[in-house]
This record gives C-alpha cells, sequence and structure tokens, in this order.
C-alpha cells in the first residue's frame, strides 16, 4: 500500500526465527479454496453470503483448531486495533463516527464436514477468533467449512467501506489465518500494517443491482457482462477530456439485479470495487512467451486524462515487472478509481483501487505480495520496500528525473532555486531517509509494519529507504547480476510465501556472492555509513585512490574520477571492506589521462549521510574549497558545491520598532553535525543591529538516547544581549511507541545593555510528553539557580527556584477539545531582598524564552503580561495586578490550576483559573494580602494555540469580582502569541517524529 508489535523479547522471537531460510525441499503450506456467494444491498449498505471453504492440512502437524480473521468487526467500535492505532496515527475520525457509520460481520453459524463447530472469538481482538474443529485434521486431510454470514459495510475510513453507493469490498469474508513452520499468524486488522494469506482458488458469485460496474479479482465468467464492459470501453475510447461530465452524482439503482461470477486459482485474496458511475478504459500487453493479459481501468468523471494515461501504466508495470521480476501468470490487470481512505492506493490480487499517481506502484504489487506472498505484516520492506525499487525503475526507464521530486527536477526554475539543478531522482529519493536518520529517527527498514513504525517514518524508510538500498545493491552487482537474481528469487519463491533470509539466499545463489553485509547488517540496523577519500597517489599513467572506510560496519562505495568539467571520466566500486572497526581502507586504480579529480559515488547511491567530504582535487588531499551559493529556503547536499541557506525576516516590537533582515543557516532538511543559524536584523527606530545566532553540535548515540545537542544561542533585542549554551538530550531512541523524555542543562547570561546589569541562570529541565490524537499528556519539572546582577560579589541576593507542571488534553469530539494544567512553583532557597518572584498571570521569563511585543512596558495594547501573556508559571488568563501594572506573584509559593475547555458550534472557547500563594510581592492594600485568586472567560482562537485572545468577564482582578464597566472589561482583554510554533525548523522535527 503507498502511504505516508511487540512489547517483550518473546513475541519477536517467532519473527526472528521465520527469517530463517527455508529450504524449497522441506518447504510446506496449507492450500484454502473459496466458494461464495455474497448479495448487496445498496440502500442498507450490507452484505448477505454463504462461505464454502475447503481447507487442506499441508502440515505435518494435526490440527485441531483454525484461527479465523473476521476483519469487518475492526470497524465495531474503539476498542479494536484498527481504532487504536487510528488514534496513534494521528486521526479521530473514525473515534467519534456515528454507529451507522460503523462496521461488523455477525450472523455466523460455522460447520466442519456439517458438524457444528465452536467459534470463540478472541477476548483482545474483535476481528479474530479460534474455530474448534469437531475431529482433529490430521496431515494431508481435509475438510469443508462452511457459514452464513452477514456484513454491515462500514464509511470509508481505511481500505473497506463505502461512499454512499460507490463500494470498496475488501477483508469482507471470514478467512483462514496462515498457519506455517512457525505456527498461527492470526492478527489483527490494521490500517498501517498489512496482510498474510494462505494461497487457493476462489469461485465468487456477486448479485448487484444490474447497472452496476464491477471490477474484481478473478476472471469474469458471464458472457454478456463482458460484452458489456467491451461496450462501455469502446464508448469511453471515443471520448475527448472535453466530453466528459463534471457530474459525480449516483443514478438510481436499477430494479433488477445481476449475478457476475468471478473464478481465479492461485491467489491469496479476493476483492472487488462497485460503482455505477466507472468510465472505463481497456487495453492488452502481449508478454515475451506470447501471453496476452488484458488491461483495464474504471475511473469517475474526474481526473480524466490522468485516467486515460493510467492505462498506459498499468500496461508499463505489466511489462517491465514481468521483465525484470517474472512472468505474469493471471489473465487481466485492473486499476480502479475508489474512495479509498488508507493511503494512495491499495492492492489486491489482480485488481487494485488507486489515485491514478500511483497506479505503478500498486499494480507492481500483483508480485511484491501476490505472488511472493510474503508476511507484510512482520516484512513490510519485503512487500513496500521491494516494490518500490521496481516502481522507480518503471519511471527512471525513459527519464532520470522521474518520481515524486520529478516537478522540482524538472522545473529549471525551482530547481535552480533549491539547487538541484542536475541532480537525478536518485539524489531526491534519498532526502526523506537522510533527513530522519540525521534527527536519530532513522530505523532499520527489517522491523514489522505495526509497532515499530511511526506514520511518518513507515512511508520513509520501507519505502524509500528500502528503495535506495536496493538500488545502491544493484549499482554494486550490476544492474544484469541483480535482474538475474531477481528472477531466481521469483522462479523459486513465486505462489509461496518467502522470508527476509529465502531473498538472500536466492541472491547470494545467484551472483556467487556473500551478501550478509547487505541483508544482515544494511538491511537490519542503522549504521551511520560514511566513505572518503582518504589519499591520491599520481604517477604517469595512474591515478592511486585511497579510500577509507569510517564506518563501524562493512561496505562497498562507488568511486570515480572526473575531468576539470565535472564529468565522470571512469568508475570502479571498491570491494566490501571493513570489519566493524573504524578507518578500514583500500586502494583502487584509476587511468591518469584527462583526470582532475576524485569522488565518490557521484550518483549519490550510497546511504551516507555527509557529502562534503567525498571529492578531492587531483593535486593534494584538502576537500576542494568551492565558492559559496546562497540558497533561498532549504537545499540538498551535493559533493560537487557548498550553499548556505536564507530567508528574508520581518520583527518588530515596541523598543526597536519594525526590523528587517535575513536568516542565514545551515540547511534544515538533513541537519549536519555541526548546524548554524545567523539572523541579523536592523532596527530602523534605534540604528541598530540585533537578531539571533546558534551554533549547535548534533550528535546521535547509538542506543538508548535519540540526539545530544550541545549549542549556544545568541540574541540581541531591546537593548538586552541574552547568551546561553545548553546542552539538550532527547530520549528514549524511538520516537513512535513510547513517552518522549527531554533533559535541558542551560546557562543563561542576560545583559541589560541600559543598565550594564548581567544576571545569570542555571537550569536543569526535565520534560515528558506522550499521547495521541484523542488525549495527550505532559509533564515538566524546572530548577532554576538565579542571581540578579553578576558584578555583586555577595551571593546573599541568589535564590533557588522550583517549578512544576502538568497537563492533560482530551477532545470529546473530532475538532473540540478540554484542556486543564496543575502548575506548582516554589523558592527552595531565597535572600529575603532577592528581587526574584513566580508570577500568577505569567512568568517574568527571566530567561528571555518568550517573544513580546512590549516587554519594556511603552505601549498601552501590547504591554508584555499586562496585555500580552506568556501562559506560563501561574498561566492566569486575566491579569490579576494592581493600578500600575505589577502583577501579583509570590516570593515563597505558587500553586495554579488552569482550565479550558472548547465550546460546541462556535469557534470560542471558556476558562477558568484558581490559584493560591503563601505571601503576595505585590497586593492589593484594600484587601490586606489576597493569598487566593481565580479568574473567568472567554477564549477567542484566533489562530489556534498560537494566537489567541482571552476575555476575562470573571475574577479576581474586577474590585467586585465582576467588571464595573466596558471599559474595565476592555482594558481586561489580553492575547498569547506563540511565535515558536510557527518555526519551520521546529515544524519540520515534530512532522518527522509522528
Amino acid at each position: 500500500m503507498k502511504k505516508l508489535l511487540a512489547s517483550c523479547w518473546l513475541a519477536f522471537l517467532p519473527l526472528a526465527l521465520s527469517a530463517q531460510s527455508t529450504s524449497p525441499g522441506s518447504y510446506w503450506q496449507q492450500e484454502v479454496n473459496y466458494s461464495i456467494d455474497v448479495t448487496l444491498d445498496d440502500r442498507h449498505h450490507t452484505l448477505t453470503a454463504q462461505e464454502e471453504i475447503q481447507y487442506t492440512n499441508n502440515s505435518p502437524d494435526q490440527l485441531t483448531f483454525i484461527w479465523f480473521h473476521l476483519w469487518p468487526n475492526a470497524y465495531r467500535d474503539n476498542t479494536t486495533a484498527f481504532a487504536k492505532q487510528q488514534l496513534r496515527n494521528g486521526s479521530r475520525k473514525f473515534q467519534f463516527a456515528p454507529q451507522d457509520q460503523r462496521g461488523f460481520i455477525d450472523q455466523l453459524d460455522f460447520k466442519v464436514n456439517g458438524q457444528p463447530a465452536t467459534l470463540s472469538f478472541d477476548p483482545e481482538h474483535a476481528d479474530m477468533a479460534k474455530l474448534a474443529l469437531p475431529q482433529p485434521l490430521a496431515p494431508g486431510g481435509k475438510i469443508t467449512i462452511t457459514t452464513p454470514f452477514r456484513v454491515k459495510i462500514p464509511a470509508s475510513f481505511s481500505r473497506f467501506g463505502h461512499v454512499e453507493q460507490s463500494y470498496q469490498i475488501t477483508q469482507w469474508y471470514p478467512k483462514p489465518a496462515v498457519y506455517d513452520s512457525q505456527g498461527w499468524h492470526p492478527m489483527p486488522y490494521l490500517d498501517q500494517g498489512e496482510f498474510y494469506s494462505e494461497f487457493g482458488s476462489f469461485d465468487v458469485r456477486i448479485t448487484l443491482p444490474a447497472n452496476y460496474t464491477v471490477g474484481a479479482t478473478g476472471v469474469l465468467q458471464n458472457a454478456e457482462e463482458q460484452a458489456r464492459l467491451t461496450q462501455l470501453a469502446t464508448a469511453t475510447a471515443a471520448k475527448k477530456a472535453e466530453d466528459y461530465s463534471k457530474d459525480l452524482t449516483f443514478p438510481s439503482s436499477a430494479s433488477e439485479t445481476k449475478t457476475l461470477r468471478y473464478v481465479q486459482d492461485r491467489v491469496h485474496d479476493f476483492a472487488w470495487f462497485a460503482d455505477k458511475r466507472f468510465n472505463v478504459l481497456k487495453s492488452a500487453v502481449t508478454l515475451p512467451s506470447g501471453k496476452q493479459v488484458d488491461t483495464w481501468v474504471m475511473f469517475l468523471n474526474k481526473d480524466v486524462a490522468k485516467w486515460i494515461k493510467g492505462l498506459q501504466d498499468v500496461n508499463d508495470a505489466v511489462t517491465y515487472y514481468s521483465q525484470w521480476v517474472g512472468e505474469y501468470p493471471y489473465t487481466a490487470a485492473t486499476a480502479v478509481d475508489g474512495a479509498l481512505s488508507a493511503g494512495s492506493g491499495m492492492e489486491y490480487p489482480m485488481v487494485t483501487v488507486t489515485m491514478p499517481s500511483a497506479i505503478v506502484h500498486e499494480v507492481g504489487h500483483n508480485w511484491f505480495y501476490g505472488i511472493l506472498a510474503s508476511n507484510e505484516r512482520a516484512y513490510p520492506w519485503l512487500d513496500e520496500g521491494v516494490n518500490s525499487y521496481i516502481e522507480n525503475r518503471v519511471a527512471e526507464r525513459d527519464n532520470p528525473n522521474a518520481g515524486m521530486f520529478e516537478s522540482v527536477l524538472t522545473s529549471g526554475k525551482a530547481s535552480t532555486i533549491l539547487g538541484v539543478e542536475g541532480l537525478n531522482a536518485t539524489a531526491l529519493n534519498q532526502v526523506p531517509y537522510q533527513a530522519s536518520a540525521s534527527r536519530g529517527l532513522d530505523q532499520a527498514v527489517s522491523g514489522p509494519s505495526a509497532a515499530e513504525y511511526g506514520k511518518i517514518n513507515y512511508g520513509i524508510i520501507v519505502y524509500t529507504k528500502t528503495a535506495s538500498l536496493l538500488k545502491y545493491l544493484a549499482g554494486y552487482l550490476g544492474q544484469e547480476k541483480f535482474d538475474a537474481a531477481m528472477r531466481a528469487y521469483y522462479q523459486r519463491w513465486q505462489f509461496k510465501h518467502p522470508a527476509p533470509a529465502d531473498m538472500q539466499t536466492a541472491f547470494e545463489e545467484s551472483t556467487g556472492q556473500q551478501l550478509d553485509w547487505f541483508f544482515e547488517n544494511m538491511l537490519q540496523n542503522t549504521t551511520r555509513y560514511n566513505a572518503a577519500v582518504g589519499d591520491i597517489q599520481v604517477t604517469n599513467d595512474q591515478v592511486k585512490v585511497l579510500v577509507r572506510n569510517d564506518s563501524p560496519a562493512p561496505f562497498a562505495v562507488p568511486v570515480a574520477t572526473l575531468n576539470a568539467q565535472g564529468e565522470v571520466i571512469e568508475t570502479q566500486w571498491t570491494p566490501v571492506f571493513g570489519n566493524g572497526e573504524e578507518d578500514e581502507e583500500t586502494q583502487l586504480d584509476f587511468r591518469r589521462e584527462g583526470v582532475a579529480a576524485v569522488v565518490i559515488d557521484p550518483a549519490y547511491l550510497t546511504p551516507q549521510l555527509n557529502r562534503r567530504d567525498d571529492k578531492l582535487k587531483l593535486e593534494g588531499s584538502l576537500p576542494r574549497l568551492e565558492p559559496l551559493r546562497f540558497r533561498p529556503l532549504v537545499s540538498v547536499e551535493r559533493w560537487d558545491r557548498a550553499a548556505i541557506n536564507w530567508a528574508p525576516v520581518l520583527g518588530a516590537n515596541t523598543s526597536d520598532k519594525l526590523m528587517l533582515g535575513a536568516a542565514f543557516y545551515s540547511s534544515p532538511l538533513v541537519p549536519k553535525r555541526l548546524s548554524y543559524l545567523a539572523m541579523p536584523m536592523y532596527s530602523f527606530n534605534r540604528n541598530e543591529l540585533n537578531g539571533i545566532g546558534t551554533l549547535n553540535l548534533n550528535i546521535l548515540p547509538k542506543e538508548t538516547a535519540r540526539q545530544l545537542i550541545t549549542g549556544v544561542t545568541v540574541q540581541r533585542f531591546e537593548r538586552y544581549v541574552k547568551v546561553e549554551p545548553s546542552l539538550t538530550l532527547t530520549l528514549p531512541k524511538s520516537a513512535y511507541n513510547a513517552p518522549q523524555h527531554m533533559v535541558q542543562l542551560a546557562n543563561t547570561s542576560v545583559r541589560n545593555e541600559d543598565s550594564d546589569v548581567t544576571s545569570s541562570i542555571q537550569t536543569l529541565l526535565y520534560q515528558v510528553q506522550a499521547g495521541d490524537a484523542l488525549q495527550s499528556w505532559s509533564a515538566s519539572v524546572e530548577l532554576n539557580r538565579l542571581t540578579p546582577d553578576l558584578s555583586i560579589e555577595s551571593s546573599s541576593l541568589q535564590a533557588t527556584l522550583l517549578r512544576a507542571s502538568a497537563s492533560y488534553s482530551r477532545y470529546y469530539s473530532p475538532k473540540k477539545r478540554v484542556q486543564a494544567r496543575l502548575f506548582g512553583g516554589r523558592f527552595l532557597q531565597k535572600a529575603n531582598d532577592a528581587p526574584f518572584v513566580i508570577g500568577l498571570s505569567g512568568s517574568p521569563d527571566y530567561r528571555r524564552q518568550t517573544a513580546f511585543l512590549d516587554r519594556q512596558q511603552i505601549s498601552n495594547a501590547f504591554t508584555a503580561q499586562t496585555h500580552q501573556t506568556d501562559d506560563r508559571d501561574g498561566a492566569f488568563k486575566a491579569f490579576v495586578g494592581n493600578e500600575v501594572q505589577i502583577s501579583v506573584a509570590s516570593q515563597r509559593w505558587l500553586s495554579t490550576l488552569n482550565l479550558q475547555a472548547d465550546l460546541p458550534v462556535t469557534g470560542l472557547g471558556i476558562f477558568a483559573d484558581f490559584g493560591a500563594m503563601k505571601e503576595n510581592f505585590t497586593v492589593y492594600e484594600s484587601r490586606g494580602g489576597q493569598n487566593f485568586f481565580y479568574d473567568a472567560g472567554l477564549v477567542v482562537p484566533v489562530i489556534k494555540d498560537i494566537f489567541q485572545f482571552y476575555l476575562p468577564v470573571a475574577g479576581s482582578q474586577y474590585e467586585n469580582g465582576l467588571p464595573s464597566s466596558r471599559k474595565d472589561f476592555t482594558d481586561r482583554i489580553r492575547f498569547v502569541l506563540r511565535l515558536d510554533q510557527l518555526n519551520p525548523f521546529r515544524q519540520l522535527d515534530e512532522q518527522l517524529a509522528k
């Protein structure tokens, strides 16, 4: 499927065992043959059916039960594995779906050889059940299993569903789980995480209103329906693009019905798609053996031009997969337009539901998933990754720029701006993997799909990283040897269930090479590979190049000589070298004539994160110094040029007024070990230079932690200068299935240039957060050591402050939520005259972490804390203070409870805050030192979570708890502006970690 399970070692054991290569002579698999009669009720969106299964036990074991998949029950309620995964992957659509949009399977009545059989549902997964056999099934024995069933078709939440009267009927019938040499493989239905099924034959009869057009697995047996489809195809072919209507409404269903019969053997699933609005196009492909394959597309009155081209995409997929992998064994291949909610396409034997842009990929799954039926749940890369590699080859056969970045590479202006001119798709296809790996988010391609990959990384690692690594292997072996090995793998394992070790064995036997360094290391680990030119020796007729492997694992690299124009003269591959020790070296000898430089991997095949040390001039061993190029926004690292990214910057505050400047920074796409940002901004009011600068050292630990960043930040605004070195540790290693922890040490120095006073804050901060699309929580503990003036030798003014907070958020509807926050702060040590407090209505911001518009309190509208809050410390939405705008604060301890909720129907929210403290720093004289406070009011979210107004309608800020006048109310309106949430670097980091 084109898209961007274990909690203990015992759960991984079956996966590890099944990775062992299977001897073809000892291999066995079960056979499951189906006969199904099914009727579609398109008024109530139900299926009623009768199923008969012939189950043959080819195992050496006696069976007393059979696990069944009842996957329509995945849509039954919010307790299923599918429902939980939807939340984990960021979707609340199913969570809040009404009951009439849910799905299920019922009216089951299993019999085995005519005898009643007991069905026991799995206590954790409603879509799995164990069928107890009345008598044990001996090795070599056969049984007949029958059952009626009814299915309520859900709305389109994933692969199985409907949108009005457009139907995608997949994973819809009771289906035995796989039983192989590792035992049973029952699995709940998941959106991210695909399938494993037994081969057999299908004889399916579908009854539905006569004006539906159906695309399905198998060969259609009805001559009259075959003639109808041919007529539809002829009529569609006669149309021009402008002849298609824009109408997508459903015609009324015919009163009469028809029964369509489809038959097919050597498949492991059956899917069908029905719509009354389909246009139909038909073609054919003749394979080298002379066999003809009919190709079809069925599509709606949208994206017509793409679907017309899509017919050729089906032809291309059948042609080139047959050529490079093995001949297509079936008589037809169909691509169908549908209402799929799980990615851009989903494959089934002989038929796929897809977007037109994904046709080649989805049709290609007939080989990797259909014919080579690996356990996709355990080894998604054997399906998605290998298929993506062949898909890329189909796209790039005539156009090296083809692929997901084709529009960038072929647009002269865009490619020049982004600095990718002259690159091909191979180079850009590695960028998603590099973006993930450079942030410590890399994962091995060999992990199981359900548990280990986040939503984004599933696509980056399983699809694109695997495809890139296979292209690298093809480059090392040579394309002909690679293709021969792939064909040998296909011939040996077609219509079977190969594991990764089976592919490795086939490749090793075909090529005559040991490939454990690739299959057992590169695919199963997250080794950071890097190679460099160590030295060059030039003779009259030779260039001797010493290549250094700086990686902790062996691998091979291509090395090329270049002429003075930077064109490749000769390319050689090193042997696989390195024994796990770094700084291993090997030598290659090149012809001398015309050579001006040497470069490693000019075609961007190797999985390296750093390419700036890949090129050396012939006359020296120092890296070539090149003119810097300035690129707007982002750029891709290249071995042949260096670049600095830039973007214009606009800023303003009441002190500096308007500021214009530019940000210069290392590319955020793939952060390097050393990254930087320089953002000078000129203040026209003060005629001074302000801005921000950062320098970070990005360390990626091999174990436990994900990322360690040591850095320093310097910033100047509003006549203060901040210098803050810090160390930030992020853990655990995985970002996807456990709470995320962050520990930070910082030493902040803030100098006020007007008073020439420098304060110092040492900080130890711990944060943890977790959650899903329904609910989330976070907590933090911060310890500060504060010194108000470093020029004073005495430590009597120092203070030690401990803050702690915990937050919880939960959605009560798809877009509405409630939030709660509990805060507590206390001075552990503080002199009476030390000028430090804990703020009730916001923090004093000693570390200058908030971008206040009026920190110096010049304006009556934007005054820091009075009108703009940072929602920290006590986080009261109302400003509770005195008439000279000094906030209520504590020099001892403060505790608050902050509540906020989105209102139904309207876009507004409500808030309420409650706080208590020991000893006010500022008190209302008329109240004699009040120690309990409250407020309540409305939230106006201009940009949710970024820019919001708070309208306090009641609380301690008012003399009698309520505003005394309209002005009293309007003067109390506050706002929060979280500019840090708009930081594109932060946004990219957060998106990749999902």
